[in-house]
């Protein structure tokens, strides 16, 4: 029975619980409320909770340290809304753990109860019957029954008031009740505690953390030799233990000094230690600065020049010409020709999105250009909180972040971007062009569903609208029309654009507008190609 638990016990419950939900990644996956190929939860909890464990080389730390370093990390490499909510309730349990060695019931309770609150101040507006609901029931289970004699039993109250939590999400959130499914954020929580159930059980998951997360980048090393010219310095970051009094360190002065020595400069304070992020041509001097203050417990250092000769990966395009705007735009697309297509209708930097970006990638954009102030296109409901996260550790940019949730919001708005108004008007500008249109996706089934008195099945083409089905069909081609009527019946517009990705090709979308065309609703009807996968097509109306 473990009356305490230290450092090495923390690293192996985060080894157990992140193996739990690695193994249950498909499974969280497919919680999603519609059968869309878009179920990424899992996959995003399990990149966001690697990147943090992988901050973690050795047994040797104290609880502090390994809280700490697994936070700051996971906060870097947050991932998808559910990746976003997660690293900050570890950053709220490292914010109660600091400065310790190990914990008791009572300190657990207290850093459990921190990371609930983190997690909630993440979000803008926070819905009951998600992960955040369930934090809060096993939270409260477990300071309710304070005092507790052990870690097992810590545990196990959380994991069964998180279960029980868990079950009673689609009572509290209406769209997860007419699926009939569970939040599979929440759910990717529950197999987490599970796996450190596990652990203190003396159970083994045996599937080991999997590499199958990583983004992996070739880079060919032939391309350098004694004779290249290594232009472009060197990316430095990491987090520092300071060796001083927090209260007789100042921040203003270290990033002062950074920045005489480099640019790019991110700092930011948690408790007795610094996260750190510069760009300089040498390293040295920069050490020196950096080891004034305290000792490394993390560093990453990057040479910008094989970074810039291996762009051919293109993570991220960046336009040739300096923008003459006050602003610059931030963009992301989900395949490399809609990157292109941003890139041509003004975006300066546009990141790939085929796997959902971290916040680390939206701050590694804000670095690529040169203007003060940056506007941001997620593209995406869940990238949203990834950049919101990136914008607070923006290193002093002004960063306006635009609420468009798809490719179609992101063109229509840069179709009528203002782009000699500052970050400020032009947010409003765009936000203005996607709030006057009526967006509706048609996708075909990935699996068998029910959604309110819709029996979907696999293969099943279906219309859908802020949550709403609005036709069905086992054509994809009557599924479009019919939503188009429908919403045509409802709504005054002038022009329809249907935007399609590589599941249509273009002859099968001329059979659809002449289809459109028949229903004389006095219409311009717009194409566009956007190569997109989820959705075989998404109709805007304006």
């Amino acid at each position: 029975m473990l009356k305490t638990m230290d450092g090495r016990c923390y690293l192996e419950i985060l080894n157990s619980g992140i193996k739990n939900v690695l193994k249950y990644k498909k499974e969280i996956n497919d919680l999603n409320v519609f059968p869309v190929p878009d179920g990424d939860t899992g996959t995003n909890m399990v990149m966001t909770l690697t990147a943090g464990y992988s901050s973690l080389k050795n047994n040797d730390y104290t609880l502090s340290d390994v809280a700490n370093l697994f936070a700051a990390a996971a906060v870097f490499g947050a991932r998808g809304n559910s990746g976003v909510i997660v690293s900050q309730f570890f950053k709220g349990m490292a914010e109660s753990f600091d400065g310790a060695i190990d914990a008791d019931c009572s300190l657990i309770s207290k850093a459990l109860e921190n990371g609930c609150t983190r997690a909630y101040a993440a979000v803008a507006n926070p819905v009951e019957g998600t992960m955040l609901t369930v934090l809060k029931d096993a939270s409260n289970a477990v300071k309710e029954k304070l005092p507790i004699q052990s870690v097992e039993e810590l545990i196990d109250t959380y994991l069964a008031a998180a279960e029980e939590s868990l079950k009673n999400t689609p009572e509290l959130l209406p769209v997860l009740k007419k699926a009939r499914v569970v939040d599979s954020g929440a759910s990717g929580l529950v197999r987490f505690f599970q796996g450190a159930k596990m652990f203190l059980n003396g159970e083994e998951i045996v599937d080991a953390l999997s590499k199958e997360n990583e983004v992996a980048v070739t880079i060919d090393y032939s391309k350098f030799n004694k004779n290249t010219v290594f232009n472009y310095g060197y990316c430095v970051s990491g987090l520092i233990q300071l060796k001083v009094e927090t209260k007789d360190f100042d921040l203003e002065k270290f990033s002062t000094e950074l920045s005489n020595i480099g640019e790019s400069v991110v700092v930011s304070l948690e408790q007795d230690k610094v996260n750190f992020h510069l760009h300089t041509p040498t390293l040295a001097p920069a050490f020196v600065v950096i080891q004034s203050v305290g000792e490394l417990l993390t560093v990453q250092v990057d040479n910008m020049t094989v970074q810039e000769v291996m762009k051919d990966n293109k993570k991220f395009l960046v336009a040739d010409i300096d923008t003459e705007s006050q602003f610059s735009v931030i963009a992301v697309a989900p395949n490399a020709f809609m990157q292109q297509k941003f890139l041509e209708m003004g975006a300066d930097v546009v990141i790939l999105g085929e796997i959902v970006p971290s916040a680390q990638d939206f701050l590694d954009a804000f670095d690529m250009v040169k203007t003060e102030e940056v506007l941001v296109f997620p593209n995406s409901a869940n990238t949203i909180l990834a950049a919101e996260q990136a914008a607070k550790m923006g290193g002093g940019k002004v960063v306006e972040i635009v609420n468009s949730r798809s490719v179609a919001n992101c063109y229509v708005a840069l179709s009528g971007l203002d782009f000699d108004a500052d970050v400020h008007a032009a947010k409003d500008c765009a936000t203005e062009s996607i709030s006057a249109v009526y967006e509706v996706g048609v996708c075909e089934a990935t699996k068998n569903s029910v959604f309110e008195s819709y029996h979907i099945e696999k293969g099943d083409y279906f219309a859908i609208s802020n949550k709403t089905v609005l036709s069905l069909s086992k054509s994809f081609t009557e599924a479009l029309v019919a939503a188009v009527k429908k919403v045509a019946a409802e709504r005054d517009c002038y022009l329809l654009t249907l935007f399609y990705g590589d599941a249509v090709n273009s002859a099968h979308i001329e059979i659809i507008k002449e289809e459109i065309d028949a229903l004389n609703l006095d219409v311009e009807v717009a194409t566009v190609y956007t190569g997109e996968t989820q959705y075989q097509a998404v109709v805007v109306f304006e």
